[in-house]
């Protein structure tokens, strides 16, 4: 039977807006994984299995430059949003925003401009032009969904930050192959940046309507602002060259078919981490304005720890038994990159086991202190997966990136032990 204490600890996990919020983020979650496995299938049934890993390649230069772009700062709204909440914004914030757009689009059109003239392969060159003049466009959206997860609304960013962007390529893809009837691989970069042009004026409008801007002079920005930016940027910078780092590496070493075969084990494998993206956002608010009560913030940590961790052993049983299953979906010849998902599982659920620990890195002013020995696990885990891929293919890979979501999690959870006395792990 269970105990009171069980009893009552159930009851604050059902009670808690945060698990209501983390229940909306699994949905769109949920609708965006399977709308990835739908266009996924899409590009490989009807083009073929090379374009699917041109296309691959390209999102991965398209997420470098949106990273690379928005300098952090969508990270840092969330912190200062959360502070904000209903209160007037200040107009430095608003100038901030026109700063890093401006300077995005400028920097785009500069290698736009410098893409366009080299001497690619034709139908990477073409791919690589829609992702390119997409890059700053998401730098806006990003931005504003940045603002949303700030206040809390979870689903409008979750939608912002993950599930439009595939929804509406899928979307205008399907739209495009019904009115040409045409298997031109141009349609389905072209919807990709047709869908991140509907997603800016989703997050224009949701935005608008949200937040009130102050009418007086803007005041100067605070030095505090730069200095933790910095921080942010540097460690958003390290983050998105590890989740797309492999597949571009892969997309210079290897063949379009085996970057196609790499990147759909990982979409199988990344389901393991919806529930952990889910608390992720909707505690990163929380973590944010508790992180001076350790007590409080004790207590939302183990919560997400221990709902993240137990869920994700529930679907690693999942994928290890139907996962081949799951692979044939995408045609028999991906039935042999069952191993690389397997390793890249148990990636996964080891890093669970250290809970949200780098999480409150971001939220709780432990950015800087994080930012060199995360830089030091990537250019590892990166380096060991490109070697390895020479000796043993796209698997090398999948053990460098899974060897690399356990450091960098451990390696956050040691840091906050550390600095703020609060263990993020299991037990």
């Amino acid at each position: 039977m269970l105990k009171i204490k069980q009893i009552n600890f159930l009851g604050h996990i059902i009670n808690d807006d945060n698990q209501r919020q983390s229940f909306y983020y699994i949905l769109l979650r949920a609708g965006s994984v399977i709308s990835n496995y739908i266009l996924s299938l899409f590009i490989i049934s009807n083009f073929s299995k090379g374009v699917y890993g041109i296309f691959v390649y390209g999102l991965s230069i398209f997420m470098f430059l949106s990273t690379l772009l928005k300098f952090g700062v969508d990270v840092h709204f969330v912190k200062l949003f959360s502070e904000l909440r209903d209160k007037v914004i200040p107009l430095w914030v608003r100038r901030i925003e026109y700063k890093v757009i401006l300077l995005a689009s400028f920097i785009s059109v500069i290698i736009f401009t410098f893409v366009q003239y080299c001497d690619f392969k034709v139908s990477q060159n073409s791919a690589l032009l829609f992702f390119i003049a997409s890059a700053p466009i998401n730098v806006a959206v990003l931005l504003n969904s940045g603002k949303l997860r700030g206040v809390s609304q979870i689903s409008k960013f979750a939608f912002l930050n993950i599930t439009g962007r595939v929804f509406f390529t899928l979307l205008f893809c399907f739209v495009f192959l019904l009115l040409f009837e045409s298997t031109l691989p141009l349609l389905i970069y072209a919807s990709h940046l047709l869908s991140i042009v509907l997603m800016y004026l989703l997050s224009y409008y949701w935005t608008k309507k949200r937040f009130t801007y102050s009418t007086t002079k803007p005041l100067k920005l605070p030095k505090k602002f730069l200095s933790y930016n910095r921080s942010l940027m540097i460690k958003s910078y390290i983050t998105i060259l590890f989740l797309w780092g492999d597949r571009f590496f892969l997309s210079q070493i290897c063949k379009p078919e085996e970057v196609a075969e790499y990147d759909i084990t990982l979409k199988i494998g990344m389901i393991m981490m919806i529930i952990l993206e889910a608390l992720k956002s909707t505690y990163a608010s929380t973590f944010a304005r508790y992180f001076s009560d350790v007590k409080n913030l004790s207590l939302h940590v183990r919560r997400s720890t221990l709902i993240g961790f137990f869920t994700s052993v529930l679907i690693f049983i999942f994928i290890v038994v139907f996962g081949k299953t799951l692979l044939a979906l995408f045609g028999q010849e991906f039935v042999s990159a069952y191993p690389v998902l397997v390793v890249i599982a148990v990636g996964y659920i080891s890093a669970a086991f250290f809970g949200q620990a780098d999480n409150v890195i971001e939220m709780c002013n432990l950015a800087k202190r994080y930012v060199n020995p995360y830089f030091y696990v990537v250019i590892f885990s990166l380096s060991l997966g490109v070697f390895l891929t020479y000796l043993y293919g796209i698997l090398g890979m999948a053990i460098g990136f899974s060897l690399g979501n356990i450091l960098f999690q451990l390696v956050a959870s040691i840091l906050v032990r550390k600095y703020i006395g609060i263990n993020t792990r299991v037990v």
